[in-house]
């Protein structure tokens, strides 16, 4: 692993502005050493590595057929060739899935958790990743993320910014004293779209989970896409 892209990551999370409107949230460029995130373009998976993720036991079956998945997990790794597993194992699933980066965005992000009624500890959470690519007519409603959920990170990773308008977009409620939290995915009709954080290379989009923090992704309608995205999740345990 490397100690200098831990320090960097870390770095970039810890000196980040956090944007307070429609939710609380950061927006980081260049996350990633530049020679580091040539890297990750390198060791992309292959396509037989990936999986529906309504094949992969996390969701029900047969739902999100246009998001294919590799789990952070020995089974997901299993499904890289050495190569890749070497690279997703020993550079990034060490630091991404240790304890630092967790208490990195529990003290962050600590008063909008405090308010948002989440009080527990450091040892009664866990980190959960997966590395995602969503294809042609991928599309997800307005939605705050499940209640499990305690810090979401998505990880922009394409090769180029020749996608960058199908971002994750913000929503706030049309009816204004609506909330929700967490679950079900509404109707586009029922929100407005405030902001798009364009889908360009090298980019993290963090914000913890409230029962307002609506985000969704727009419908991918141009052919041939691919929006490339690790996503990590600090998640409750108990």
């Amino acid at each position: 692993m490397s100690s200098a892209v831990e320090s960097h990551v870390f770095a970039r999370i810890a000196e980040a502005a956090v944007q307070r409107e429609p939710f609380a949230h950061c927006v980081i460029d260049g996350i990633f050493p530049r020679e580091f995130y040539e890297s990750i373009v390198d060791e992309w998976p292959t396509e037989e590595a990936w999986l529906p993720l309504g094949e992969s036991g996390r969701v029900g079956k047969g739902t999100y057929a246009s998001r294919m998945v590799v789990l952070m997990n020995d089974a997901g790794y299993a499904r890289l060739d050495e190569e890749r597993r070497r690279f997703w194992v020993g550079e990034v699933g060490g630091w991404l899935l240790g304890t630092g980066l967790r208490r990195l965005l529990l003290e962050k992000f600590a008063d909008d958790l405090a308010t948002a009624g989440f009080g527990a500890p450091l040892e009664r959470t866990a980190g959960d990743a997966l590395l995602v690519s969503d294809r042609t007519r991928y599309k997800i409603g307005p939605h705050t993320d499940a209640q499990h959920r305690v810090v979401s990170l998505l990880f922009y990773l394409p090769e180029d910014a020749a996608f960058r308008r199908f971002g994750t977009s913000f929503y706030v409620p049309r009816t204004a004293s609506f909330r929700c939290r967490g679950g079900p995915h509404h109707p586009f009709a029922l929100f407005e779209r405030v902001k798009t954080v364009e889908f360009v290379p090298n980019r993290l989009v963090i914000f913890p989970k409230t029962d307002r923090c609506f985000h969704g992704v727009e419908d991918v309608d141009l052919p041939g896409i691919e929006r490339r995205l690790l996503i990590y999740n600090v998640r409750r345990t108990s």
